[in-house]
């Protein structure tokens, strides 16, 4: 969780006194073809590279000023709890630009000239390499090595609208925003007040409206146009100028370029299409995964008598997720778990038994995995826990090390511990023969991969990488690790693990992503709405397969103002979950404290927050997600193909539909199911948009024609949903929930 240093001083960031560019070119206007329809047009005020045939540009570079600009900069930063604080110095810049030469080729365009400013000075070369019609490459180099900040400068306008950059969670849009890229903590509450400022006050933990775990250098516009950064250093957008776009690359030297990849397409799916090809795509889900995903944790005793609860009220349970099956830690953030990665038989004895007991209920065990080791926490006097796995992992050397080549004790919430090398081969074969034993041996069909946003920016790595852009690619390798891990044990397609942390590539490892730990609240950066957004957005950037934890997670007991879960929460978010890939629940890092799906009295009286009523809502909300399994498959099935997303932001779907795109919580399941879940305390009705075509509420029945507003009463267990009626999905929609439509 992060609390950014906006004063990072936008005289650092987009520094500009004294720019200028200066042309050494003969000053005439000329075009060349590169291919057959891109062209490359040169005059006295901008160089474009365009596509004839759709009439729409790649790029466009204004010589009015510096498309290009370099910086040498000192950073510090300042780290906790994967949270971080950055504090630049300026060393030297290089602000004016000169061009010196244009070599114009069949299929590329190279420009050459220099980079000045004061104590500074650089050559770069700017290659532009078509790949296809629609498809170029581009690569930035500079001679200076000592010039660690990059930024280049290309034009926009105001109409343009940017959707994407991973996993946002406020902004859905991001045209007028200045977002950054870094995986981290996304922060807790996120600007939600007063919870932002007491997480800063008491940890520097309360994020903002741009830190997220998944972030992705990559968006498309409503030009249908697609631009994605190959590099992982931090990096800042800058699109507050409506007629151009900034972005500037830290640490770009130590990957010696500055390179990526920009599309056109006729739709926001041809580009996602072409997106996901380069970076890669989800696998299919297993049958199994399509049912009730229920976390509960607690012992053997506990978890099997609510999942025969949740089954006698008719919700279709397939999976018990179960996160404390290595064992429960109790901290002053609540139940946390014993990162030691292996079963705790005091809370499950016997636990291979207790698995295959739940598969002959065909109910799937998931277990949790990240790639930390507990460490004993030093502040508690009493702290008893032990690691053999740490142990062993210090002995042979797997561990990531600080500045002094000591293993790096990291503060984590509750207690430290330490992060595991993955740029060791040795440690990547230790872990996933852990896995590959400790987790598929004993029968689990997946389990949460944690975390993996972590890295210190000054760790030390075994392979002499840099940490500074090793840290976005670290969540990659995480996920890959855990593919490999379920490949080499024969169970690919069969175990599904969810990640929280991303970055560019994480599809092509990741079998499926969840929004990681949002409020237990309604608040709309880091609350039920904030979900949505996360939904919505990532799947612009490829992570098709995403859900989120039904209920939130993050609970805070506070004299100031307690965050805990309530029963409407509960439901309104299950209504939401019922409508993406996967339905699971979470009880939270303080489960007494929050509203559950269940109820439960342990043996020493001590009862759960739960009713019946709410087990009964629950299994009815539950079934209109399974219902829905025919279709929700035939969009996973279409996303491993395509990389199109199976939960559909509004852009996606009906991309001309300007008033459509201010109802940023409203989303489509597909193209044809439009869903306008409630989002607030209280409401009882809701106000919904439909675009065009005509749409059947999935209620009533009531029809209605589209480009208008309507109203529709929103009961809990009925949440606002259209079809759209003639769409190609309709009768597999219809013949899905006509079931559960007639009967709840």
């Amino acid at each position: 969780m992060v609390f950014r240093l906006f004063f990072l001083s936008l005289s650092l960031f987009f520094l500009e006194c004294a720019s200028r560019v200066v042309s050494n070119l003969p000053a005439t206007e000329e075009s060349f073809l590169v291919s057959k329809q891109i062209q490359w047009i040169q005059s006295a005020n901008e160089f474009t590279l365009r596509n004839e045939s759709l009439g729409k540009d790649f790029i466009k570079l204004s010589l009015n000023e510096p498309f290009l600009q370099a910086f040498t900069k000192e950073t510090i930063s300042k780290y906790r709890m994967a949270s971080f604080k950055f504090k630049e110095t300026l060393k030297n810049s290089c602000t004016e630009q000169s061009i010196d030469e244009i070599k114009k080729e069949n299929g590329r365009i190279t420009i050459k000239g220099k980079l000045s400013g004061k104590d500074c000075s650089s050559d770069y070369q700017l290659l532009i390499q078509t790949k296809s019609e629609t498809e170029i490459e581009f690569k930035i180099t500079l001679s200076n090595p000592e010039l660690n900040r990059i930024q280049f400068q290309y034009g926009s306008h105001p109409e343009e609208k940017i959707f994407g950059l991973g996993e946002q969670f406020t902004y859905d849009e991001l045209k007028g925003k200045t977002p950054f890229v870094f995986a981290e903590e996304q922060g807790i509450g996120r600007g939600d007040q007063p919870i932002t400022a007491g997480a800063n006050l008491v940890a520097d933990a309360g994020g903002n409206v741009y830190t997220t775990y998944a972030p992705i250098p990559h968006y498309i516009t409503s030009d249908n146009r697609s631009v994605f950064f190959e590099n992982s250093g931090y990096a800042n957008f800058d699109f507050s100028d409506s007629k151009k776009t900034k972005v500037e690359f830290w640490d770009f030297q130590s990957e010696k370029s500055l390179t990526g990849t920009i599309w056109l397409g006729t739709s926001a799916k041809s580009l996602i299409e072409a997106y996901t090809k380069k970076t890669g795509r989800f696998p299919k889900l297993p049958d199994w995964a399509y049912g009730t995903l229920l976390g509960v944790q607690g012992g053997t005793e506990k978890v099997s008598t609510i999942i025969k609860q949740a089954k006698d009220a008719g919700n279709p349970v397939t999976g018990l997720w179960i996160q404390d099956w290595c064992g429960r830690r109790v901290t002053n953030f609540g139940d946390q778990l014993k990162w030691r990665w292996y079963a705790d038989e005091t809370l499950y004895p016997d636990f291979k038994k207790f698995v295959k007991s739940m598969n002959d209920q065909n109910v799937q065990v998931l277990g949790y995995v990240n790639p930390f080791l507990g460490a004993t926490d030093p502040k508690k006097v009493d702290d008893d826990f032990t690691n053999p796995l740490l142990t062993e992992a210090k002995t042979k050397g797997y561990l990531v090390k600080n500045q002094n080549g000591e293993d790096y004790l990291i503060q984590n919430v509750g207690f430290p511990a330490y992060l595991i090398d993955l740029t060791n081969p040795t440690a990547v074969r230790w872990i996933k023969d852990l896995i590959k034993k400790n987790m598929i041996g004993v029968g689990l069909s997946g389990w949460m991969a944690d975390f993996g946003e972590g890295l210190p920016y000054d760790a030390k790595l075994a392979s002499g990488v840099d940490a500074k852009i090793y840290h976005n690619r670290y969540p990659v390798d995480w996920a890959r690790i855990n593919r490999e891990a379920i490949k080499e044990a024969g169970m690919e397609g069969k175990v599904v693990f969810f990640t929280r942390a991303g970055y560019s590539y994480s599809n092509t490892y990741s079998t499926l992503f969840w929004a990681g730990d949002q409020m237990v609240s309604y608040g709309i950066n880091d609350g039920l709405p904030s979900s949505i957004i996360g939904l919505t957005s990532s799947g612009i950037s490829g992570y098709a397969l995403n859900h989120s934890d039904i209920g939130g997670y993050t609970t805070i007991s506070n004299p100031l103002r307690n965050y805990h879960r309530s029963k409407e929460l509960l439901l309104r978010w299950a209504e939401v979950s019922a409508f993406t890939p996967v339905f699971r629940t979470h009880e939270g890092n303080r489960p007494l404290k929050n509203w559950q799906a269940y109820t439960y009295t342990k043996p020493d009286g001590t009862k759960s927050l739960g009713d019946e009523d709410t087990v009964a809502l629950f299994a009815k909300i539950a079934r209109i997600h399974f219902a829905l399994k025919p279709y929700i498959q035939s969009l996973v099935e279409e996303a491993s193909l395509t990389g199109i997303p199976v939960v559909r932001h509004n852009a996606i779907v009906e991309p001309e539909d300007k008033n459509l795109l201010k109802y940023k919580y409203q989303f489509f399941l597909g193209d044809d199911l439009l869903v306008a879940p409630i989002v607030e305390s209280g409401e009882i009705v809701q106000n919904v948009y439909l675009p065009r075509g005509r749409w059947q509420h999935l209620w009533t029945g009531t029809t209605y024609d589209g480009y208008r507003k309507v109203q529709v009463p929103a009961p809990i267990g009925k949440p606002p949903a259209f079809i759209r009626i003639g769409g190609k999905s309709e009768a597999l929609i219809r013949s899905s929930i006509s079931s559960i439509r007639n009967k709840d």
